[in-house]
Order: structure tokens, then C-alpha cells, then sequence
């Protein structure tokens, strides 16, 4: 079997933790090298991660034959930069989510990788974890019937950071992020509900910015309809007093409901009573679907990232944020 050799560009708290072990801790993987904005960075990512290779630009990193795909763990604004690099290299694309900064960026992507015929996959990486494949499971094993509609409530109290202009991270910095937190954090649930319940073909949503303490919208509500008839509605507010996640899928027979963003118990509830299932994540969230991308890349099974998907949940949150956009020049 072969080892995918990867390469990652950027080295920042997600790919600390969340993302880059799972390289090398895969099976049939390896993290072979490793480029940053900052040098020393990508160096001291290196030292701790037992990686070979440091790059001082990405150029330099997607032109190393002996890589096989690479990871672009950057700010939105650099990804269709990098995906471009990354695929006239002849390297298999791995990007962060979201996608891009808007559609057309996305449609860009998959276009320069099927011209030069490499991979595309997107790091919507709660498909492949077992809590979210545990709901899925109680779904198809018609627990709670026939899927009605789904709803979604994420509320959060600002970061400290977020309290000054002077310390704004770039996630709510539309040059970087091209919109906010709701961009960053919404896109995960809409393509987790694109694959359960079919594509998003229907999208009304308001967004405000209700606090002022940066420029993007920190207040969103949303409708939409999936092409299985599915209805769903979700509150973003990332200005409040007091956190709340929580998801809820009704059907015919009965509900689940469950903490997107945590571990906590996940909650079956029908004519049966009412049944939990206590499933941690991996230390390592990744893990599991860079796992499934090396086997897809082998031959043994397929990833169940699906690029489709992961350009509808960009055009969503485009739809449900143009208006604001257009107000305020993003």
C-alpha cells in the first residue's frame, strides 16, 4: 500500500492539534513537509512534529517531488491562491474550510484541479467522526421516522479578543475571513445537513451586525429547504450573554437532539423512551476523514467528502449574507 506523502501550508492552532498529527498518525500516511508565513513557525511545527522538511515558501514545497497532496491550513483569503499552486503541481488538494471567500473563488478551485486531474477535498471532517456517524446510523435505522426538519441555535459569548479593534482575530475580518464567525462556524452544520437530508436548494436569511464590535455580521437567522423536502431554520448570534448549541432533528416518530461543537451525550427520543450515547471526539478531529482521504487516495474505500456539498454550503451562506455584504461594501 502506498504512504501519501503530505504537505502542509500553514502552521497555525488548528493545524496544532485539530489537523496536522492526524498526518503522520494516520495509517498509510506521512507529514513530510511543512511551510509557513513565518519561518519560525514553520520551523518549531517541525521540531515538535518530528517533520523533515521546512519550506521557506509554499513554491518551494509544492515543487518537492516526493510529495503526493497537500493541506492548505491558511485564512480563507489564500485559498484559491494556494489550491492553484497546489494543483498545477500536480498535488491532490486538501483545503480548510470554508472553501473559499465566496462561490465564484470555490467554482475556481474545482475547476484548475479537474484541469490538471488531481483531487479536491474539503476539511468538512465531522462526516468521518463517530458521533456524527452514530446520528446518522439512528437516521437510516428509521429511529425517528421520516426526517420533517432540523434545527440549528448557536449562541456565543464573544472572545476576549474580539473586545478591541486592536486584537480582532482574522476570523471576523472580511479581508482575510470574507465574512464572520457565521461563515467560519455555519458552514460546518449546512454541509453535514446538505449529506444527511440533500442538497440546499432554497435559502432566506437576515444578518446584522448587533454589537459593533467588528465590521462583519455577528447576528444571522435562517430558513432553508432541502431537495428531500426537509425544512430547516438556525439562530447565529456570536454577541451573547449566555452560549447555547444545540441541533435538533424532528421526524415522524420521534427526535434527536445534540451539541454540535461539544461531546455531550447525543439524545434519541421516541415512542421507545428516551436513549443516549456518550461518544468522545478524537483527540485529534481530523483524524478520522484524513484517514479516509489516504484510503480514497488508495484505492480502498471512498472519502465521504463530497465536493459538491462542500460549494453548496458556500453558495448558502453567500445567499443568506449578500444583502449584508452588499451594504457594507464586503
Amino acid at each position: 500500500m502506498k504512504t501519501i506523502r503530505w504537505g502542509m501550508i500553514g502552521c497555525g492552532s488548528v493545524a496544532e492539534v485539530k489537523s496536522g498529527p492526524g498526518f503522520y498518525m494516520s495509517r498509510d500516511s506521512t507529514l513530510a513537509a511543512v511551510t509557513s508565513r513565518s519561518w519560525d513557525s514553520a520551523r518549531s511545527f517541525a521540531s515538535r512534529h518530528g517533520v523533515a522538511k521546512v519550506y521557506e515558501t509554499s513554491e518551494q514545497l509544492v515543487a518537492d517531488a516526493d510529495i503526493d497532496a497537500v493541506y492548505i491550513a491558511t485564512p480563507p483569503s489564500s485559498h484559491l491562491m494556494y489550491a492553484v499552486q497546489v494543483a498545477n503541481a500536480g498535488k491532490h488538494v486538501y483545503v480548510e474550510k470554508p472553501m473559499a471567500m465566496h462561490l465564484d473563488e470555490c467554482r475556481a478551485i474545482v475547476d484548475v484541479c479537474e484541469k490538471n486531474g488531481v483531487r479536491l477535498f474539503v476539511a468538512f471532517y465531522r462526516r468521518a467522526m463517530p458521533r456524527f456517524l452514530k446520528i446518522k446510523e439512528w437516521m437510516d435505522s428509521g429511529l425517528i421516522g421520516d426526517v420533517r426538519c432540523v434545527r440549528a441555535i448557536i449562541h456565543q459569548v464573544p472572545d476576549v479578543e474580539e473586545l478591541s479593534r486592536d486584537t480582532l482575530p482574522w476570523r471576523v475580518k472580511p479581508e482575510v475571513a470574507g465574512g464572520g464567525k457565521f461563515l467560519d462556524l455555519a458552514v460546518h452544520m449546512l454541509d453535514i445537513f446538505d449529506v444527511w437530508f440533500g442538497p440546499i436548494e432554497e435559502v432566506h436569511g437576515i444578518a446584522l451586525n448587533r454589537a459593533g464590535l467588528y465590521d462583519v455580521e455577528d447576528t444571522v437567522t435562517t430558513t432553508w429547504r432541502h431537495a428531500s423536502g426537509v425544512l430547516g431554520s438556525g439562530s447565529w448570534c456570536f454577541v451573547c450573554g449566555q452560549g447555547q448549541d444545540r441541533i435538533e432533528i424532528t421526524g415522524s416518530r420521534g427526535r434527536i437532539e445534540f451539541e454540535f461543537f461539544s461531546d455531550q451525550a447525543l439524545r434519541l427520543i421516541n415512542e421507545g423512551g428516551v436513549q443516549e450515547a456518550n461518544i468522545p471526539n478524537p483527540k485529534h478531529v481530523q483524524q478520522p476523514f484524513i484517514q479516509s482521504i489516504v484510503d480514497d487516495l488508495n484505492g480502498i474505500a471512498p472519502c465521504p467528502g463530497n465536493v459538491e456539498s462542500a460549494v453548496n454550503s458556500t453558495w448558502v451562506a453567500d445567499q443568506v449574507l449578500k444583502n449584508y455584504r452588499q451594504k457594507n461594501g464586503f
